[in-house]
């Protein structure tokens, strides 16, 4: 078993696919029970022997290289009872910003926290040169080094790092169980240069905070980040809220006097209020507009070759079936396998798949090892599935 984990763990794409097939032609159906118990549990201790550990010190450390500092993080605070990690993302811009900045103003709750640097010093830099990835490396390393609650892991920060909140929180709903963003806001395009007319949010955002509790923080009077953004973005949250009461839950606060400072009363306040949620990491009803095309899983959806940004509604019922709905965008969904297992159906009766209405699955499901398999790299108990259906 350790063998087969840390070569499926260390192989690329196509090897982990031929892996999966070979297991799909040359092993039984998994039977429910204590046997299955325990071969999550030995595939999951295996799996988080693979890949780098973070030095949980206090103060600085690099996670790539050291003699050229990059990758930096600091390390503040330590793991409470509830056992939360939060991550602090600084501000800053072209050729400015530091993980020093937000760790001297962040930190406390009771929570470790990780302060990390942007690998590059440009506008959009929690979403670009590949920082994203770092961010989701830090937190996979974190996991692996210390009792982390899976179900207790948040994003905070502040001006650029306010962006990076909301965007990096909407893109891995299925890992953060909160986000907190204070003077920044998602992405905006405008209807024209020079305008500050918006026309739409970047795509990829607002869909997907369906189920992150989020808190975002806007100064009227901000000089740098003025409030059109954060002011759109509320209205289309109302608006979503409207749809599906059954979802997005956040909280806007709306002030006219700190700047582009942060609230008066600190930050820990807010944040206390996003650490109050836990996730739910196998939601019944959550939507998804995917816009990252190495980011295949969410929650319980596999997508091997992601469409281009359309948006899904995908619900499970109290009838044993699945609804999957597209909301916009392409109704094509070649590769798409849904992940399946307590409590979103019983797999001990028939479950009925339906896209757009229409009947693609009905049926037993077997548990499989090649789902495990598939499943494993996430290093998450909960969203570590022995069961799928891949739709047509």
């Amino acid at each position: 078993m350790r063998k087969l984990v840390h070569e499926y763990m260390n192989a690329g794409e196509e090897k982990r696919r031929s892996m999966r097939d070979t297991a799909d032609a040359s092993m039984a159906p998994l039977k429910a029970g204590s046997n299955l118990k325990r071969l999550r549990s030995s595939l999951l201790k295996e799996a988080r022997k693979v890949g780098p550990k973070l030095n949980l010190k206090a103060g600085t450390h690099f996670f790539y290289d050291r003699e050229k500092e990059r990758g930096k993080y600091i390390i503040k605070g330590s793991l409470g009872k509830s056992r939360s990690l939060f991550l602090g993302l600084h501000g800053g811009g072209v050729g400015s910003g530091e993980a020093e900045s937000m760790a001297a103003l962040m930190g406390g709750g009771g929570w470790l926290w990780i302060f990390p640097e942007v690998l590059e010093k440009t506008e959009l830099g929690w979403t670009t040169s590949g920082t994203e990835e770092f961010i989701l490396e830090l937190i996979e390393a974190a996991k692996r080094s210390t009792k982390v609650d899976p179900n207790r892991i948040y994003v905070s920060g502040h001006s650029m790092g306010g962006y990076g909140s909301w965007t990096l929180g909407a893109h891995h709903a299925d890992v953060f169980a909160g986000a907190a963003a204070y003077a920044g806001g998602p992405s905006p395009i405008y209807r024209r240069a020079g305008s500050k007319e918006i026309s739409q949010l970047v795509p990829g955002v607002i869909p997907n905070l369906a189920t992150l509790p989020l808190l975002f923080f806007q100064s009227l009077d901000d000089p740098k980040v003025t409030p059109e953004a954060n002011l759109y973005a509320n209205k289309k949250l109302v608006k979503w809220k409207k749809d599906y009461p059954d979802l997005y839950n956040f909280r806007y606060v709306e002030v006219n006097d700190r700047g582009h400072a942060p609230p008066a009363e600190g930050y820990l306040p807010t944040q206390k209020w996003v650490a109050s949620h836990d996730r739910i990491a196998r939601p019944r009803h959550f939507i998804w507009q995917p816009v990252l095309p190495w980011k295949k899983h969410f929650f319980w959806i596999h997508w091997e070759k992601p469409g281009r940004k359309p948006i899904l509604s995908v619900k499970a019922n109290d009838d044993n079936s699945i609804d999957i709905q597209v909301l916009r965008g392409t109704r094509k969904l070649p590769g798409l396998s849904v992940l399946l297992g307590e409590p979103l159906v019983d797999l001990t009766k028939k479950v009925t798949i339906r896209v757009q209405g229409k009947e693609k699955f009905r049926g037993m499901v077997e548990r499989s090892f090649s789902t495990l398999l598939l499943t494993l790299p996430r290093n998450d108990p909960q969203l570590l599935f022995d069961a799928r259906v891949d739709l047509p």
